[in-house]
Parts: C-alpha cells; structure tokens; sequence
C-alpha cells in the first residue's frame, strides 16, 4: 500500500529536518516553497522528495498544495516554518487533514491577539499594548508609557528571530528607536513585512526558557524544557540553548504546567509545539507559542539527550499516526551561536570549522559566513555566523565545552575593524 505524499510548505531551518525526517519514516514528500532551486539543500533535490515553487503570498502556497492533492494521494501537512503555519492550517482544513485550525494559525500570528486569548483563559502571559509605526505622535507614546511602564520591551506583532526586539529603559529611547524604525521602514523576511504593527511589552524579570513538545488526540505532551542564552540587551538574540534546563524540579513542573494550559487554551491540536516563558520572581510567564519545531537546533539538543526526534513526531501527529513516549534524560546538550562584541573580520572559516569538529564533545559544526567576512555585533539572528552543537554528562561539562568553542571562535576573528573614511 502506498504510504501517501507529505507536504511541507517553506521549509527553513528545523523545516529541512521534517523533510528528513518523513522520509526516514518512508514517507514522499513534496516541498512548496517560494525559494528558488538553486537555493535549496540538497536534501530536498534527493530520492522521495519533489518541489514546486510558489510566489510568496499564502494564497499561492494554498492552492499549489490542493492542486498537488488533487493528483496525488497527501496524507499530511506541516509548516516548515513559523510564516508558514496559516498556510498549512488553511490545506489541512481543505483536505481534512490533522491540524490546527485557520483561527487558531491567525491568532498564534499576531502576538498581541495571542497574548489575549492566554489571558482570557487566565494563563499567565505577557501583556503588551499594540500600536503602528506611523503612531508615534508625542501624546500616543506617553500614553504607551504609562500604560506599560519602563523598562518595556518593543517588538513586531508578527516577527520571529528576535527581529526588531529591544529593550526599552525610558520615554526617550522609546523615541528613538521608533524614529529609527521609522526612516528604515519595515523590513521584509522571507516574503513577510515585519515591524509595520508594533507591541510595547512590560519587561519581565527573570531567565528565559522555551518549551518543546507535541500533541495528539490524548492531548499535548512536553518533551524538554530549554534552557535559553541571550546577548547583550538591548536586543534579545539567541546565542544559545541547552537541554535539559538546569531547573529545580518545582520550577520545571510550574512551567510544564503553564506549557499544557496554554498549548490547551490556543487550541493546539496536532504536530508539535515551541513555547517561550520567562521565569520571574511570581512564576512562570508566556511570551509566545508556536505551532511549529524550535529553531535553532533545539531538537537536535533534544535528541541527543532524549534520543526522541521531534521532527519525527511532528510528521506521525500531522499523519495520525502514534507517537511513542521519549525516554529518560542522559547526559546535557547544547548549542553556542557564533557572534562578535564588536565589530571583526573573519579570519580562517575552514580552520575553525575543522578545529570546532576536533573537539570530543562536539558534535555538530558550522561556519556561515567566507574568509575575510566582516562581523557586526548581533542585533538579531541575522548576525550570527555559525554554531556548534556539544554534548556532556552533565553541565560543569558543557560549560567546559562551550568555553573550548569560544576560544576557538575568538581565535578565528581580527579586531577591530579600521574605519575608513
């Protein structure tokens, strides 16, 4: 019997892996992407995998996956991407596929909708006050500022990546940075324009976790807690993550528990799930849910010390098929993003890559950027030039291995860069 076709729309990033990761369960998949093929890993230009390129716009991405069902037998659909979660929630529901709803997928892209339906559920979430980039008239960020406070934190209603978010410490910064915004304008990220709608969030105290997990029809299920690394505020780019997070057991059942009430209340049903929540001196407190895989390597950290594929849960969720329960911890994983302080050339990519992939504990590397690249401080993921995945029994060894990549990061990059006039 044939296994059907899975359908993937815009993979990116994790969304590679779910491509890998149906075909390891012998499933076809078919990619809808606005990419072009020269632009794609060459993964998906392999055996069990076909393509069809789509513009930019969901509509396009819709009606290029009915066409394919049309002819082909689809068993499933996932976002390869979190852009592309109205989009798979739209053909799930034309096809009667396992999914979550186009409601849901509209509220889970806006996050000040988001933040409103947590709250009306009584789940402890963020609340921020959403405004536009034109609304930047003396009276409108006064009001802004008394109705959130400082230090606050200023974000697009609908990016991902840490795109455009920043800390915020008093009435005149938040001036600043808006008519900085303001004469860039918004930017556009794979075919999304974001900062158009903006959100003023109080600033939460507190570490920052994510969440990671999936659901089936016996409700949804968390799978690790991720312990998050952020740089210099005031942005909030992701330098790195580690799982399992080094929690006190009662701190690590409050966010599960704020984890399944929220997954719950947004109305999550199907595929897998990537929460974010600070841990502040009142408990847990959601920032954000996804209905997609974390990024940044996140479930390759899981599978390493779980050995349970997420993205291999994803594809039998979004297919109805059982997931099996993940194992018990062993050991610690973690990845470090490569990142400057200040300004520096890229000295010798190949080298550091062949001596990251030397060290005993690694076991992933890359270097994204060529020989002589210039690097800037990172203001979000746009920035950052690499990473490297490392394992240990347990966390005074991943900090041992984590300052082993550092050193041979440092080691790699000029400083400073001459100005030139």
């Amino acid at each position: 019997m044939s296994p059907g076709t899975f359908l993937v729309l815009e993979p990116e990033s994790s969304g590679f892996d779910v491509v890998s990761a149906a075909l390891a369960l012998g499933v076809p998949v078919h990619v809808v992407t606005s990419r072009p093929p020269h632009a794609l890993p060459s993964a998906l230009h392999g055996a069990g995998v076909t393509v069809t390129r789509v513009d930019t716009d969901p509509a396009s991405f819709v009606k290029a996956a009915v066409a394919f069902a049309d002819e082909h037998e689809v068993v499933g659909v996932a976002p390869g991407f979190d852009y592309a979660v109205p989009a798979a929630a739209a053909v799930a529901a034309v096809l009667g596929l396992p999914g979550i709803t186009p409601a849901t997928a509209d509220v889970l892209g806006d996050k000040y909708r988001m933040e409103q339906a947590l709250a009306r559920a009584g789940v402890p979430a963020v609340k921020g006050v959403p405004f536009t980039l034109e609304e930047t008239g003396a009276d409108r960020l006064r009001s802004l500022a008394d109705q959130v406070g400082f230090p606050a934190v200023l974000k697009p209603v609908n990016g991902c990546g840490s795109l455009r978010v920043r800390r915020v410490d008093d009435l005149a910064q938040l001036r600043r940075m808006l008519a900085e915004d303001a004469a860039v304008g918004p930017v556009e990220d794979m075919g999304r324009l974001v900062g158009e709608q903006l959100l003023l969030e109080p600033y939460l105290q507190g570490p920052e976790f994510s969440v990671e997990g999936y659901v089936t029809g016996a409700g949804p299920r968390v799978v690790a807690v991720t312990g998050k690394q952020l740089g210099a505020e005031p942005h909030f780019v992701e330098v790195g993550h580690v799982v399992e997070a080094d929690l006190a057991p009662r701190d690590r059942a409050a966010l599960e528990s704020v984890t399944l009430a929220a997954v719950t209340a947004l109305e999550l049903t199907a595929g897998t799930f990537h929460l974010e929540a600070r841990l502040t001196p009142a408990g847990p407190v959601v920032i954000e849910v996804g209905a997609r895989l974390g990024g940044d390597r996140i479930h390759r950290l899981v599978s390493e010390v779980y050995g349970f594929s997420l993205p291999e849960a994803m594809v039998l969720s979004l297919t109805g098929r059982h997931v099996a329960e993940p194992g018990p911890a062993t050991g610690v994983a973690g990845v470090r993003f490569f990142s400057v302080p200040q300004p520096a050339r890229l000295m010798d990519p190949v080298g550091l890559y062949e001596r990251l992939t030397l060290l005993p504990a690694c076991t992933e590397a890359a270097v994204t950027c060529a020989s002589g690249a210039v690097l800037t401080p990172a203001t979000d993921f746009r920035q950052r030039f690499g990473h490297a995945v490392v394992t240990a029994a347990d966390r005074a060894g991943l900090d041992a291995a984590f300052a082993a990549v550092d050193r041979l990061v440092a080691s790699a990059t000029r400083e400073p860069v001459p100005c030139v006039y």
